[in-house]
Order: C-alpha cells, then structure tokens, then sequence
C-alpha cells in the first residue's frame, strides 16, 4: 500500500510538472535579417541606375508560442528601410476547443487572401511581392485588425476549409511609417472614430491527385474603406490555384496562379474596376537549391488604362535550411507609359532562432 501511495504521488507530481510547464515556457524568438545588393537602369531612379546599390538592412523579430494546448499567440516587430520599430502582426489563435471544431483569431495579421499574402516576402522565392498584390494591398500587405473564424466542412477526402472575419476596415488606406506633420495625424484620428468595419472571406479546397501530388483551389473576398474622410470603400476579389509534386524531401515542384479584380467606389457615384494577376514555377532540388521564373501583371487600381508587366528568372541556395539563404532574382519591367528596365537583386537572408527565413 505504501509503495502505491507513494507511486501515485509521485505521478501526480510529474502530471502537475509537465502541465504547469506546458502553460509557462518560453516563447520562441527569432530574428529574421534581410540585407540585398541590387542594380537597375530605371529611369526614375537615376541616382542608383546601373550602380551597384546596397539597401538598407531589414529586420524581423518573431515571437511565437503557445498560450496552453488549445491556443497560441504570434507577434513580428519589423525595421523597414532604416524606420523605427512597427508591429507587423500580433494576434491569438485558438486552434481547438470550440464547437464545430472551429478556429478563432483575433489580432493584426496578414489576411488569408490568397495563398501568398500570409507570407513575409523573404520566404518568397522571387523576393518581391507579386506586381498585383503591390499594387492592390500595398509594399506591407492586405493586413488589418480582424476577428476570424474557420471551420472544416464535411467534403470526405477532400480538404475545404471555410472562414470569414469581421475587419477594422482601413486595410486599404496608404499607412506610413511616420506621419508627414500633426494635421495629418490629427485628421487619421478624426477619420479613425468612425466605424468603417470590413468584411473579408475565404474558401479553399485541397484536392490529393496521387501519393506524392496536391491541387489547391481558393476563393477570396475582401471589402474596406481607402478613403474615410469620403467614406469611400474598395473592394476585392480573387482566385487562386496551386500544384505541389514532392516525391521526397530534396525534391519538389510547386506551380501556381492567381487572378484579381478590384472594384473602387469614387465621387460622383463612378466606379473603377481594375484586374491582375501571376503565375510562378519553383523546383527545388537537392534540398538546398530552387531555381524558377515568374510572370506578373497589374492595372493601375485608380487608373485601368495604366498597367505593368514583370518577367523574372529567380535561383536560390540554401546552405544550411534552417538559418541562412542566398537568392538571385533578375527582372524585366515594362510599365505601359514609358520605356521598359530592367533589375537585379542579390539577397542574403538570415534567421537566428526557430523560425526559417524561408519555405521548405
């Protein structure tokens, strides 16, 4: 009888350990650096044209951990172009525990739309976010205060997952690092008083075509205010495809494409409708090298009769994958109103802690 009594309090002891550890570590910390050398004969950058530039360092810092095993938590602070610290994203999420077996979020984050919108451009094999999402979502990203929820639907072997939310909604409007003077910042206040909500909303089905094989299929939705002293809203709307073939873990192949339709209000009850879309090719190889092209296309969001197209090769190498990547990406740009150029761009990305400066 002893020894039980003394097993059962010692199990007790190890239980009541491992949870009360569970519920306080440490959350994980990484900080993501991203330095480039570029050149480029760009007309309207004289000052750097056919030179060899270095740009300013960016940096990421990432913490990331789980709140208890039903919930996690999730922050990036980032250093853009020499700014001051801005938080990027910080949110909650709530991945099991509710009926239906629903997932909740709630935070400022990097919306859902599409399939490369949630990822930081320096997991991005062609380095620069896509000619339509620049011009559509902005150099940050479609991203807003939300509260989002998602469910699994009942679709047997395949995987459909349906979410919406409920946005801030100024998920359109130009946000600046720094603000210009004090008015400007006086008339963002005034403007942020008013409750603009946006919606957003999503539907993707994951379809197995053979054992080592996978396509994708999405649907986005999104609607916010641009302009809140005209209570002005935009809205948008996209499809999107991905093929993933990954026979093992040095190889893979990933194609995908997605179209987008802007749809603007303006004054005097007019409308501007504007279109775009990509379409890339990655192969990885030997686990540390990709090599892959992209092609791009994007109407002016204000201005359909104004559009650019990008063509781009990109290379990459991944010594060690778990902290450093070396990218090459070389580009053709021709905008519809004046002559075409062309850029190159050396980037050297670097991750200390668990979170990878890229995708594998």
């Amino acid at each position: 009888m002893a020894r039980t009594l003394l097993f059962i309090f010692i199990l007790i002891s190890v239980i009541n350990g491992a949870v009360r550890g569970q519920t306080s570590l440490n959350p994980d910390l990484s900080v993501v650096g991203d330095i480039r050398l570029f050149s480029h004969n760009d007309s309207l950058r004289l000052d750097e044209s056919e030179e060899f530039n270095l740009s300013t360092p960016e940096m990421e810092l990432v913490i990331a951990g789980y709140l208890n095993p039903y919930a996690r938590a999730d922050a990036v602070i980032a250093w853009h172009e020499g700014a001051n610290a801005e938080v990027e994203e910080i949110y909650a999420t709530i991945l099991r525990g509710l009926p239906l077996g629903m997932n909740l979020r709630a935070g400022k984050y990097l919306l859902e739309f599409g399939r490369l919108n949630p990822v930081h451009p320096h997991a991005h094999s062609f380095i620069y976010r896509p000619l339509p999402h620049a011009e559509f979502f902005g150099d940050e990203g479609l991203r807003d205060m939300a509260v989002r929820i998602s469910f699994l639907l009942p679709t047997g072997k395949i995987y459909t997952e349906l979410m919406g939310a409920i946005l801030k909604g100024d998920l359109f409007e130009v946000h600046e690092h720094e603000h210009e003077n004090e008015a400007d910042t006086a008339l963002e206040e005034e403007a942020g008083d008013k409750a603009n909500p946006g919606f957003f909303g999503r539907l993707t089905a994951s379809i197995p075509v053979s054992k080592y094989s996978e396509l994708a299929l999405g649907g986005s939705f999104v609607s916010g205010i641009y302009d809140p002293h005209e209570n002005l809203r935009a809205y948008l709307g996209g499809v999107d495809i991905k093929f993933k073939w990954k026979p093992d873990r040095n190889r893979s192949l990933t194609v995908e494409a997605e179209g987008l339709l802007s749809h603007r209000k303006i004054e005097d009850r007019n409308t501007i409708d504007a279109c775009g879309g990509y379409g890339y090719i990655d192969y990885r190889f030997r686990q540390k090298y990709n090599l892959g092209g992209i092609i791009e296309y994007a109407q002016n969001k204000l201005d359909s009769e104004s559009d650019t197209w990008r063509i781009a090769g990109f290379v990459g190498f991944a010594p060690v994958e778990e902290t450093s990547l070396l990218r090459f990406v070389g580009n053709w740009t021709k905008p519809s109103d004046r002559d075409g150029y062309w850029s190159l761009t050396l980037q050297l990305v670097f991750s200390l802690g668990p979170h990878q400066p890229h995708n594998f």
